[in-house]
Formats: structure tokens, sequence, C-alpha cells
């Protein structure tokens, strides 16, 4: 008795703090409003009602787990996104619409790597429950996110790593940093398993893909390198310049049309080893984004493509080693904390050693080839508002050929970034750029030189980026940026031949973002890019008649002589269909202001002119219109189809028998006029299970036309390969063995082959048809490998690689020659115009081993 009266006194006493303050415990499973407010009342014992104006915008469904959470938090959720208030009389329960909604709290912080500190570039963090609201972490790993002041149970996820469930109370404004832990139920390094949250077809924004570095470390490669451009030719729309080129063909345009950035700085010529190896690291990579159809408005330059690499911040949390031992190349790394939780560093260097075992042989003919790479990298965490990165690469090339020329080239960058938070909801980066590239090319007899070019292109940057999140549904990017650009087209270090003159650009912009979420169906992220080039003198300007022939110059003291400007918008959609459908489009102007010289096809040379745009060169732009459609297929499957069209204007070319090495008078040899490119993309990806990987066919076709070329009629570019597949599979056998093989196919590139020939003196001079009229034969190989992981419990991650490419010895040609035919037993060419073809072809079928450690 005295038990029920004690009973019945508190539950008169209550006030409605106590009452709403109540511990419960429930779990709702696609239940209706009223459904879920039953069960409520009979676990809580309660009485709740609510009127229908509360329902205006209640979602149809609800699925919701509390565990010891209160009553007033469960029916803020029930009614979530509804703004409700309570009044409470004993045990009942009034609840009304809140016409004073609460004030909005920030949260921010960094999201990194539990074990290492590194920062996690494009994780996801999420409310739960919350008709899709949340946000992603910047290039630094940085989010914030504003929200009404409440509690939220928050999921945060990235690919590789194990999700993680955090309960917050947002009262007052919070800094939040958080880790995640690598998934301990994959394999590390070796098996793809997909974040449900972020590689959904349905999510990746169109014409963008993320590259998962780790990936390809099991990939076949040559030498046992993992090469992360070789990666991005295994995606649709992208196509190499050759067998074993580390140049990107993307949606139609050149090699010059893609910017390249490792840690923001340009990377010119992102090639070694004569372009069998891309000049990145895999090791010192942490992530990298290749953008081909919607372009972000704070990339500007380049017409077809941006590939954004970033560099590993160094462990912050212990010291460690990483490296490999290949047949053609060793590397070696070392990261560590300089002040624990506050300051890392990391250094990572690669060697190749043909040079070494050329040199033990006597008879070696004085060939030399070899090449070098350094990354670095220093930050430090000033406090939660600053940070400090200092980033630097460094790579040559040798390759000196029987004493009769010697050929060197490279690239340099450094990067210092400040990044900045001048209030909970405004994020900066201010940096600090310096990048250059340059050839020397040597010839000797008998030991003496003849004969030496050298040329180059070096740019200062400086920008200024900014994050401004007003709320989850609403993000503005702006900033502003100017590089100075430095061109030395060629010239002789002894002065004997005349030098092509050397240019100098001032390439300035702005630009203004708005990532726009209305509602969990539709994403918007428009805006415009303003950039003007400026030609810096002294400079002499030449002025060309009809023929192309000079007749007249100008000579410029300094300042501004000539301008370009232009807007470029840019828009991208995506529209849910459903869960697992979805619709993308995008549209994008794209203007460059500085090219690429090259008369040759070949699939690798490091000796090409950087040029900009002047008075007798206008800048390239393309107006780029992309459609796309995503679906996921369960959890393992996801489909993405794009179709693109691009048209392109002031594209360049050469005309017959161009020269580029001692030509002072460049522009003469050059012609523009119009291009397209159209296609269409299929990306079938299997991303959880045993086995995995993906399928991406491409059709596509890249045209031009060009008065004074082809008489003016349409004829494909170099690069015009209209089928093109690729296959790529990972399979884990065991704990300790995974496979890999990928397929390739695609049409033969398109080439000038002359089709006949007459004799002008002594020479015989070829006659050709229509440009690029003939195709080299269908290009298909096969590559393999094998990866063994040590037994697990040893005390340091080390794995062997073995590889075989061209596994069924296809001789894919990299060119066609018309050469004169010659006496098998004198080598003598008794008649100069007796022609035949000859197919030159680089890969037989190559096994290479590597040995990689970890500790």
């Amino acid at each position: 008795m005295f038990t029920i009266l004690w009973l019945c006194y508190a539950s008169t006493a209550l006030s409605q703090d106590d009452i709403l303050k109540t511990l419960v415990e429930v779990e709702f499973v696609q239940k209706s409003i009223s459904e879920a407010v039953e069960q409520l009342e009979q676990i809580a014992n309660v009485h709740i009602v609510y009127s229908s104006k509360v329902m205006s915008q209640q979602q149809e469904t609800i699925n919701l787990k509390a565990e010891g959470r209160s009553l007033g938090w469960i029916l803020k959720r029930l009614f979530h996104p509804q703004l409700v208030k309570f009044k409470v009389n004993r045990r009942q329960i009034l609840i009304l619409p809140d016409p004073s909604p609460p004030s909005r709290q920030n949260l921010n912080g960094y999201i990194r790597d539990g074990s290492s500190g590194e920062a996690l570039i494009g994780a996801t963090i999420m409310v739960a429950d919350s008709s899709g609201i949340g946000t992603v972490s910047n290039a630094y790993g940085f989010y914030t996110l504003s929200l009404p002041a409440s509690h939220y149970q928050l999921t945060v996820a990235y690919l590789g790593y194990a999700p993680k469930s955090i309960a917050i109370n947002l009262t007052k404004d919070q800094y939040l940093d958080i880790s995640l832990k690598p998934d301990e139920t994959q394999l590390e390094e070796v098996v793809i398993l997909a974040s449900k949250d972020r590689t959904k077809a349905t999510e990746q924004v169109i014409g963008t893909h993320k590259i998962d570095v780790n990936q390809l470390k099991t990939l076949p490669s040559l030498g046992g390198e993992a090469d992360v451009l070789k990666m991005v030719q295994l995606l649709p729309g992208i196509k190499s310049g050759g067998e074993g080129a580390s140049g990107l063909f993307v949606r139609g345009g050149n090699v010059d049309q893609n910017l390249i950035l490792l840690d923001e700085a340009p990377v010119y010529n992102p090639s070694h080893f004569l372009g069998f190896f891309s000049a990145f690291n895999a090791d010192a990579i942490q992530q990298m984004e290749v953008h081909k159809g919607h372009f972000p408005v704070q990339y500007g330059g380049r017409l077809s493509s941006v590939v954004d690499i970033r560099m590993k911040e160094g462990n912050r949390e212990k010291f460690g080693v990483q490296g490999g031992i290949g047949l053609l190349a060793s590397r070696l790394q070392l990261e560590g904390p300089l002040v624990k939780d506050k300051a890392s560093f990391i250094i990572s260097g690669r060697r190749t050693y043909p040079d070494i075992f050329l040199g033990l042989s006597p008879d070696n003919g004085g060939n030399k080839i070899h090449f070098y790479d350094l990354n670095s990298k220093l930050n430090f965490r000033i406090n939660q508002r600053n940070h400090l990165f200092l980033s630097a690469y460094f790579g040559r090339d040798l390759f000196r050929f029987f004493d009769q020329y010697e050929n060197k080239w490279g690239n340099a960058t450094t990067t210092l970034r400040w990044n900045h938070l001048f209030s909970d909801q405004l994020f900066s980066n201010f940096t600090l750029v310096y990048s250059r590239y340059d050839y020397f090319i040597e010839n000797f007899i008998d030991g003496a030189t003849t004969f030496n070019w050298q040329s180059g292109i070096e740019d200062v940057n400086a920008k200024a980026d900014f994050s401004w999140y007003i709320n989850p549904r609403n993000t503005l990017k702006f900033g502003m940026n100017g590089i100075l650009h430095r061109f030395d087209p060629g010239s002789e270090t002894a002065g004997r031949i005349k030098a092509v003159a050397k240019r100098k650009t001032l390439e300035s912009a702005v630009y203004l973002g708005h990532h726009w979420m209305p509602n969990k169906q539709l994403e918007l992220e428009y805006g415009f890019r303003l950039s003007i080039n400026q030609n810096l003198g002294p400079a002499t300007v030449y002025q060309f008649n009809e023929a192309h022939l000079v007749v007249d110059s100008v000579k410029h003291s300094g300042g501004v002589y000539h301008h370009n400007w232009a807007l470029s918008p840019r828009l991208g959609i995506r529209y849910l269909l459903s869960d697992q459908t979805a619709l993308k489009a995008s549209y994008a102007r794209t203007v460059q202001y500085q090219q690429e010289l090259r008369n040759s096809t070949s699939a690798f040379s490091a000796f090409y002119i950087w040029l900009p745009s002047n008075p007798n060169l206008p800048p390239q732009t393309a107006d780029q219109v992309s459609l796309g459609f995503g679906r996921n297929m369960g959890k393992q499957y996801g489909l993405s189809i794009e179709l693109y069209y691009k048209q392109m204007h002031h594209q360049i070319d050469f005309v017959d028998h161009a020269s580029l090495i001692q030509n002072p008078n460049l522009e003469a040899d050059i012609r523009s006029g119009m291009g397209r490119a159209f296609g269409l993309e299929l990306l079938l990806e299997k991303k959880i299970g045993k086995l995995s990987g993906w399928i991406a066919y491409t059709y596509s076709r890249s045209q031009r036309t060009i008065p004074d070329i082809n008489e003016g009629k349409q004829y494909p570019v170099f690069h015009d390969q209209p089928h093109d597949l690729k296959l790529i599979l990972q399979y884990e056998a065991s704990r300790r063995w995974q496979f890999a093989a990928n397929w390739q196919y695609s049409s033969g590139k398109a080439v000038n082959l002359p089709i006949g020939s007459y004799q002008l003196g002594e020479t015989i001079v070829p006659l050709y048809a229509d440009r690029n009229g003939s195709r080299l034969p269908d290009f298909h190989r096969l590559d393999i490998s094998a990866t063994l992981k040590r037994k697990p419990g040893k005390r340091n991650d080390a794995y062997w690689v073995f590889s075989i490419l061209n596994m069924y010895y296809r001789k894919n040609a990299l060119s066609i020659d018309i050469l004169p035919k010659r006496q098998d037993a004198s080598d003598n060419v008794p008649d100069p115009t007796d022609v035949a073809a000859i197919k030159t072809y680089v890969f037989g079928l190559i096994p290479s081993i590597s040995y990689n450690f970890k500790f």
C-alpha cells in the first residue's frame, strides 16, 4: 500500500522537465507516426496528444533506435523536421508547433586517421534520421555543421575505415576532432571495400572519380612500381598516349589540356623514364581526385581535366618506415612526429638503377638511363584555428645514347599553405606555389658538343581560397589567384643559334560558387570564374600576312601590351529519383591561356615547348555538356552511364613539316580552328566481396576542323579511338594471397601515313592524303599479378608483388614507319623509292617482382 501511495505522489509531483527527461529505450522500424506514438505511450506510461499542424512536414515512415535517450529527445526526433514544443499536465504531453526555432550552433573540427593523425579528405559526417543533412570534410580534413541546438546522433564514415557513431548534445558552439580507425575486417592496402555513404553511383559527382591509392599497389605494374597515372588511364573516358606512356587524353582533349596538381602545384611533365613511369611516388600520395565533367569553380587554366593529387602529411603519432625494392627501382619513406599531435614530417625518395647495371658492362657504349625523385612535407598545428603546411617535390631524368646525345628533364615544386579559421563557419586557405619544368638536349661527335638546346616554364602562384559553410544545405566558395608565368621556348647555351624569345604573362582569376541542397532529392553546384591573361614586356610581336610570312614587328619595352579575359560559368545538378537511382547533368566552360607545342605523335618526348596566348595565338576555350545516370544495384554493384559533348575553340595544330627547335617564329607554323568531342561512358563496379573490380567502356570521337590543314576538311586527332574497353578484377583468395588482372582493348590510333613519295634531287619527299587518314592496328593486352602478404602477427607489414605484363605477348604497334627496303646480307638500300611499312612495338612479355615493407 505504501509503495502504491508513493508512486501516485511521485506521478503528480513530476514537473514538465522531469517527464521529458525520463530515459527510455525504444526502437521503431518502418512505423507510421501514429504507430510510433502508440508504442512510446505504452513504454513510457504517458498520453501523447498532437494536432494536425505538427504533421505538415512529417516523414512517411520512421526508423529510429534509442537507448538511454530522454523522452523529449525521442519526441523531437519523431516529429522532425517540424520544430515542436511541449506542454505537460501530469502524464499527458501536448505537442504544439514551435514558431520560434532554437538558435543554431556550430560543430566543427578535423576528421583524421586514428593511427597516424593524417587528415581524411572527403569523409562524410551525417546526422542520423535527418533526411540527408550532413557534410563532407574538405581537402584538409576540416568539416563544419550548423544545426539547431538539440541532441544529435552523428555517423562518420570514410572508405576503408570503420564507421563511427557519435552522440552529441549541441547546446553551444563546439570544436570536435574525430578519429577513425582502419577497418580491421579488410586486409590493409589490398581489398577494395567501399563506404556505402560515399561510393554510391548515386552520390558521385558527374565526371568525377576519387582514386583509392592503396588499391593500385596490388595491380599489375612495370617493374613492380605502382603508378597513379596508369590507374587513372583505367577509367572511362581517359586514354593513354601509347603503350607505356603516362600522358592522359581526356574526353577528346590533348595532353597539355590536363591540369595536374601536386599539393596545388602544377606539374607540367608528369613522366619519368621515357614515359614508362609517372612522376608520382605512390607511397607519398594520400588521395587523388579526377574531374573530367563538372569542374569546380576553384579550378581553371585547362580545358579537359583536373587531376588533384594530395601528398600525405606524415604520421603524427609514431615514427614509421616503408619502402620497396623492385627490378627497376627502389624507394624509401620516413615519417613521424616532430612534436606529437602538433607537427609531423614525411620524406619519400625513389631511384631507378639500370644505369648502374649498364656501367658494369665494359661495352655499354656510354648508354645511361635513370631517374630519381624526392617528396617531402612538414605540417604544423599551431592551434585549433591555424595550420601550416610546407611541401616540396623534385624529380630528374637522364637519358644518354651511345655518346651521341644526352637528354635531361625534370620538375620541381614547392607549396606553402596556411589554413585559417576566421569563424566556426568561414574556412580559408592561403597558398604560395612555385613550379618549374625544364629540359636540356645535347648532341656529341667524338666527345665534343655540336649542338645543345634548353627550354622550360616557371610559375609563381599566390592564392586565397575561402569556404563559408552557411548551414548544412548551403556552402559558398570564393577566392582569387594570380600566376606569373615565365616561358623559355628555347635557346642554345653557346649562343650560336638564334633563340626563341622568352615570354612572360600574368594570369589572374576570381571565382564564386554555391553548393545548395534545397531538399534530399536535389543538389546544385553552380558559379562562375572570371579570368584575365596579360602579356608582359619586354617582347617583340611579329605580324604575319595571309601566307603566314613575317611582314613587320612591334617591340614592347615593358608593361602589359596585350590581354584576354573570359567568364567561365559552371553548373552541376544531381536529382535522386530514389535512394538507389540518380540523374545528373553539368555544364562547364573552360579556358586555357597556354599550350604545349608538339608536332610529334610519339608516346613520349620530354621536348615540348610551352607558349602563352598572345596577339597571334588566341586562348583556347571549350564548352562541355554532360548527362549522367547512376544506379546502385544492391550493396555490391554500382552502374554509372554518362554522355558528353564538347565544343572546342582555337584548337591548334601544325602545318606539314613544321619545326619547333631553332624556330623564332613559331606562330608562323601554327594554325587554329574548331574541335569537337563526344562520347558515351559506362562504368560497372563491384565494390564488396572476395571478387571486386570494374568494367569501363567508352565510345568516343574527337575531331578538328582547321583552315590550311587537310584542305579545311574535318579530320580525327591522333588520340581518336572510337572503342575503349577495360576490365579490372581483384580476387582475395585468402588473408595472404591476392590476385589481380586487367585486360584492355581499344581501337587503333589515327596516324598520318604517306600514300606515296617523290624524289627531289637527293631527297625523298613523302606524299600525304587526308590528315590522320590511317590507323594503327587495334590495341589489346592482358596483365596479371599476385600479392603475397606476410603471415598475420608479424611485427612489420610486408608483402611481395609478382606481375606479368602483356601475358599473351601481343605486339602492339607504337608507330608505323615507311622506310626503304634494305638487303638482308649487306643492309644496303638499292632503291630509296622501294619502301615498306615497319611496325615498332615496345612491350614483349615482361615479368616483374617487388618486395614492399612497412613498419
